[in-house]
């Protein structure tokens, strides 16, 4: 018998996580102008005696300090407020171990047991700073929270190895796994605000303080087989079988068989080629995989409210409700059934190599929610929604480029293009409605014979003709009846760049990623454009810009006019910043009136749907193209005999940056990686305003001893 123990320990720390900035950019009231002074705010969100501003008449200790007069934007200084005077802290404590036997019954038979654990500890508090005075009222907060993560896993295996001749070796194995997550969270809070000014403990509660609790359980085990068989170390087949079982779904239905078989064979060792081809393998495989509900999604499960005592002497009443999102007990698992081919071949003496693969995999019973009629009593239900196929391909190339005494220069080239389309939709509907967005300006939907994530949006509302109709105003008239498919939110490849450079004891790594097409809906940045805050929104501001000279009549119409133009016929003001819009006015003829730019874009870019606004959010949906420095080091290895002469083998110094800056993006003002309002992929294509992206710069020093 072997015995095996491993473990780590770790700890971090972590103080002021990021605070959101969606009010700052999805927000008209937070969204700075251009002739407002950051600043100004930073040194205006507190009075001189630590409290929060205030404006207007508002009560105050220092009155003559309160912020009056037009202009001032209570989301920015408020933003300002909760970066310095919300204060939070952190602290992680995880550990990990794993114990591990090997017994050898005889020669070709073997059993391993193994038993894991993964278990965190996580306490963290927020300290918020009163906002006034205790004579005015408590204010101020304070709340802390324990989080308990546990992982528990074990696995038994029986190991069968058998050369049946010469040329063929058989294995076999067989055996059970199984895995615990549990989770508990405990929490308490102040209640009305803090008794005592900036006393950050649940003793200086006001009222009775906020508790809550939370906890769950997941329990996944399953029964596996697989079988190998290897000839001549050239051709390679193996069969697996698995039956999974899970607790988060319904018990008399929560078991099922996953079968898969994989091959490959070595070109290289069977047939000889030619001599420049160093190895070639051939693989395929075909496999089915499950995927489940996110635990206690399928339940169908009532909360327990509270409508307090209603009259003297009485009891607490109680009432229940069902969530707004049914479960479904009923629920299948999401199946993939995938094939696989591939070819692995390296050339000159392994400087170069090429990876090449295709695959096939149909996804049925997707898991997602269906949308209901409210009527319904429920607003979605988890569906086994319908069937979505992805194919694709990937290619990996690398190579030594130079290769020399001092001097080596390594790429690696990774590309992946997968292509997705919706094969059928439960009760043989033709589309889902994933997103709907600021009162039917724009939609999200998956479609039936084609890709997933599509989006659609209210096009220019035309005549018979098909000409563009422009209303008296000089805008385009949005079509509130109808909707165009702009954009899709699947990217048509990505992929990777990697060059190492070495040079004596130096390196040098740059790592480059990259994107191309994948549409977006960045909102918050095309209300920036409405607001003056972007270059684009420079457009037609002068005639250098591509401005217009008009001047308005007294019918309220934009007349234009030769720049050189001095002011109109009956002497009008001239101005120079003029668009006309393509289109036919009301009786057919072309459209002559000159509108401002300002006012173009302010009423274009702006917010909701045709009964809200004139918003084109046609031109809100753009291809999320970029070309991004991932990452980039340097570092530097220590000669040796510098490094014995403390005692170590190896020491290297090195400094690195990541997600340093864009080589090429077709989206300005916006990192593509922080628009996310969630964790599900609907909700990582139209929001610009949760936190700004961040830029990493290192210091490393790695010593062997």
């Amino acid at each position: 018998m072997e015995s095996g123990f491993d473990g780590e320990l770790h700890q971090s720390k972590h103080k002021n996580r990021p605070y959101s900035i969606d009010r700052m950019i999805n927000n008209f009231g937070g969204m700075m102008t251009r002739f407002d002074n950051g600043e100004w705010y930073l040194d205006r969100y507190q009075t001189s005696r630590g409290y929060r501003f205030v404006t207007g008449n508002g009560q105050s200790l220092t009155p003559d300090e309160n912020i009056t007069g037009a202009g001032f934007r209570g989301d920015i200084a408020d933003y300002v407020w909760r970066v310095n005077k919300n204060l939070s802290s952190e602290l992680s404590n995880r550990v990990i171990g794993s114990l591990t036997n090997h017994f050898q019954i005889t020669d070709d038979l073997k059993l391993r047991a193994r038993v894991s654990t993964d278990f965190t500890n996580r306490y963290s508090e927020f300290s918020n700073y009163s906002t006034r005075p205790l004579a005015f009222g408590p204010s101020g907060a304070f709340g802390m929270n324990t989080e308990l993560f546990s992982i528990l896993y074990g696995d038994l295996m029986l190991t069968y190895t058998k050369s049946l001749t010469d040329e063929i070796t058989f294995s076999a194995m067989g055996g059970y796994t199984a895995r615990k997550e549990s989770f508990s969270n405990v929490s308490r809070s102040t209640n009305g605000g803090l008794s005592t000014e900036n006393l950050f403990d649940i003793v200086a509660s006001t009222n009775i303080p906020n508790s809550g609790s939370d906890r769950s359980y997941r329990v996944i085990d399953a029964f596996l087989g697989t079988v190998n068989f290897d000839y001549k170390n050239i051709w390679f087949v193996e069969g697996t079988i698995r039956r999974d079982r899970i607790s988060t779904m319904n018990p008399n239905n929560n078991a099922f068989v996953y079968p898969s078989v994989n091959t490959s064979f070595a070109i290289s060792d069977a047939i000889q080629l030619p001599q420049f081809i160093t190895f070639s393998k051939l693989r395929g495989s075909w496999g089915i995989v499950g995927n489940y509900p996110d635990i206690y999604r399928a339940n169908i499960a009532y909360s327990q409210n509270s409508l307090g005592v209603q009259q003297p002497g009485g009891a607490n009443v109680l009432y229940t409700t069902i969530s707004n999102s049914f479960g479904n007990d009923g629920i299948k698992p999401e199946q993939k059934h995938e094939f696989e081919f591939g070819l692995d071949t390296r050339f000159f003496n392994n400087r170069f190599g090429l990876d090449l693969s295709y695959y096939n995999a149909q996804i049925r019973d997707q898991i997602l929610p269906l949308t209901l009629p409210s009527t319904s009593g429920a607003s979605s239900v988890l569906t086994n929604i319908g069937t979505l196929r992805n194919t694709g391909v990937e290619l990996s190339l690398n190579g030594a480029i130079v290769q020399s005494l001092n001097f080596g220069w390594n790429m690696t080239l990774n590309v992946s293009r997968n292509m997705n389309k919706v094969e059928k939709l439960a009760n043989n509907a033709t589309e889902l409605l994933h997103a709907d967005y600021d009162g039917n300006a724009a939609q999200l939907r998956s479609v039936v014979g084609r890709p997933m994530g599509d989006f659609y949006a209210r096009p220019i509302a035309t005549d018979a003709n098909g000409n563009k109709i422009v209303q008296p105003n000089g805008l385009y008239k949005i079509d509130d009846q109808n909707w165009i498919q702009v954009g899709n939110a699947m990217p048509d490849a990505v992929g990777g760049f990697i060059n190492e450079l070495n040079y004596k004891n130096f390196a040098l790594s740059a790592v480059v990623d990259f994107q191309i097409g994948g549409s977006v809906m960045p909102t918050g940045i095309n209300w920036m454009i409405s607001r003056g805050l972007t270059e684009k929104s420079l457009n037609y501001m002068d005639e250098a810009s591509g401005g217009l000279a008009y001047y308005v009549n007294e019918d309220g119409q934009g007349i234009q006019v030769d720049h050189s133009a001095a002011q109109g016929p009956n002497g009008e003001t001239v101005y120079h910043d003029g668009m006309v819009m393509d289109g036919v006015v009301a009786d057919g003829s072309p459209n002559s009136n000159v509108i401002s730019q300002a006012y173009y874009y302010w009423n274009t870019y702006n917010w909701g749907g045709p009964q809200y606004s004139q918003s084109r959010y046609e031109l809100y949906i753009k291809d999320n193209d970029y070309v991004k420095m991932r990452e980039l080091s340097l570092s530097y290895t220590i000669p040796a005999q510098l490094a014995s002469k403390i005692g170590a083998s190896n020491v290297n110094l090195s400094v690195f940056g990541r997600n340093l800056f864009f080589l090429y993006r077709n989206i300005k003002d916006l990192d593509p990686e922080v628009m996310t309002g969630g964790s599900r992929w609907t909700q990582t294509l139209t929001s610009a305003g949760t936190n700004p992206a961040t830029r990493t710069w290192g210091f490393m020093l790695r010593a062997r001893f």
